[in-house]
């Protein structure tokens, strides 16, 4: 029988396998201390086998990793971004809306991150009005002297950001600069458009594209080695995925094009598995540490993470980018159970990770299935220590589309129809099985101080992944 899913868990000092059957059971889970992914999937088919189950029966591999090891001792938030790759790579920035640079790009780049990565930045005329109308004529002369500048003074760099004022608006200026930018460099690097990660702020969407460049190459390499990891051990067929921030997976390619999406995904399927064990669609969950000390409370909600809201810092870098929620122990579990709830009310707290059975024995034996202050229970369910393998099999893929609509446009139904099938489209580039892709939500936020109504749409559209065996 195939349709089996495997999911990798490497967070660091212990790592996890789980394996699932094509309806969710999950058939044997591994926790151990590996040096790398192989020998965590070695040790998982190993205790596969007397279920008859072979790298064979095995059609999708799910990877979490523990963050980006790239980032690790730059960020401000001490501790948190960790991980792999060890590298980044050099990028040129490329910002289209002259009449911004009252801040100019980088402003607000630490300077040692600065230096590290970008070689040559530029604000050129370019970009667009709210009601999609050209922002400034682009510039195409200037264009042409910075690929040049970059290609014959600085040297070849590893990737170029192109951000444009209100590309979420329309991007029709990014892709023009990027065709400028290709003719003139050829295939030296990648080019990435802002529009194409989201975020409505010109400088945190302009900040996230420049970390994106500046990621893709290496985050490509490292990806490289855990797909070799897989065809070793006879499982070239099966589609390889990584785990994203908000709980949700995208095929090998597609995630390394999206590279700081893969922030906190470990943390993130560790929620989504324990929601799984759980069984529970709203709880709290708590990450143990080897040693039976809880470093993180998170609250689930209707079985994702509860994700960051507003600015958040990668590497002391501004961006619009949305991560688990996680709050740190630094007083007492009790305390971080209160900072993690969003809303009044006691909830069941359910530890996972390699150490969640040895903290549930140091609790008093009359806290133990009853109450912790703020719960109304506390668990370590089976297969506690492999969740964030559980949740990494388990998740679904899921794409999102963005745009700034104004509600008094007279193409307000066509645009609200594009932004879903846009979504459909972005669920099934990361892997979703097309014939199963649905809506998952549909929100429209009003934009406050604007002379005309207006909103940001949000669509998000998912499915399980496609079918194994397209590699």
């Amino acid at each position: 029988m195939t349709g089996y899913r495997l999911g990798v868990a490497v967070p660091g000092s212990r790592t996890s396998a789980a394996i699932l059957s094509p309806d969710d059971r999950i058939v044997v889970t591994v926790e151990c201390a590996a040096d790398t992914p192989g020998e965590v999937i070695d040790a998982v088919l190993e205790a596969a086998a007397p279920h008859g189950i072979t790298a064979k029966d095995i059609d999708h591999v799910m990877f979490a990793v523990t963050d980006l090891r790239a980032l690790n001792g730059l960020s401000t938030e001490k501790g948190y971004w960790r991980g792999w790759p060890g590298r980044l790579a050099k990028v040129a920035a490329v910002r289209l809306g002259a009449a911004t640079t009252s801040v100019p790009p980088l402003t607000m780049w630490p300077q040692e991150l600065r230096e590290r990565v970008v070689v040559a930045s530029t604000c050129l005329s370019g970009g667009a009005m709210l009601d999609g109308s050209d922002y400034e004529p682009l510039d195409f002369d200037g264009l042409l002297a910075f690929a040049r500048q970059i290609t014959r003074t600085v040297g070849t760099v590893g990737a170029v950001a192109i951000t444009g004022v209100f590309s979420s608006v329309t991007p029709r200026h990014e892709l023009a600069a990027a065709e400028v930018l290709r003719e003139e460099m050829g295939a030296c690097g990648a080019i990435l458009l802002s529009h194409e990660y989201g975020g409505l702020g010109l400088i945190e969407r302009e900040n996230a594209t420049i970390l994106q460049a500046a990621l893709t190459a290496p985050v490509a390499e490292e990806a490289a080695k855990l797909l070799t990891e897989v065809n070793q051990r006879g499982m070239s067929h099966a589609e390889v995925f990584l785990a994203r921030s908000d709980g949700t997976i995208a095929t090998l390619d597609n995630a390394v094009t999206h590279p700081l999406s893969l922030l906190g995904g470990t943390d993130a399927t560790s929620v989504v598995g324990a929601a799984l064990l759980a069984q529970e669609k709203d709880a709290l969950i708590g990450m143990t540490n080897v040693d039976g000390s809880v470093r993180a409370v998170c609250a689930l909600t209707d079985g994702s993470p509860r994700m960051t809201v507003g600015h958040t810092k990668v590497a002391g870098v501004p961006t619009g980018l949305s991560v688990p929620a996680l709050v740190p122990i630094h007083a007492s579990v009790e305390e971080a159970i209160d900072r993690a709830k969003d809303a009044p009310g006691d909830l069941p707290l359910v530890l996972v990770g390699p150490g969640a059975r040895t903290f549930v024995k140091s609790l008093s034996p009359r806290i133990v299935g009853t109450a912790l202050a703020g719960t109304v229970k506390v668990e370590s369910p089976e297969n506690a220590e492999a969740a964030a393998a559980v949740g990494a099999a388990a998740a679904p893929v899921v794409g999102e589309a963005r745009r700034i609509v104004p509600l008094n446009s007279p193409r307000l139904e066509e645009i609200r129809a594009a932004v879903r099938e846009a979504a459909r489209a972005s669920a099934m580039r990361a892997g979703a099985d097309p014939a199963k892709v649905a809506l998952v939500s549909v929100e429209e936020k009003p934009l406050a101080y604007l002379s005309e109504p207006t909103v940001v749409m949000r669509v998000r559209a998912g499915g399980p992944p496609r079918d194994g065996g397209t590699r």
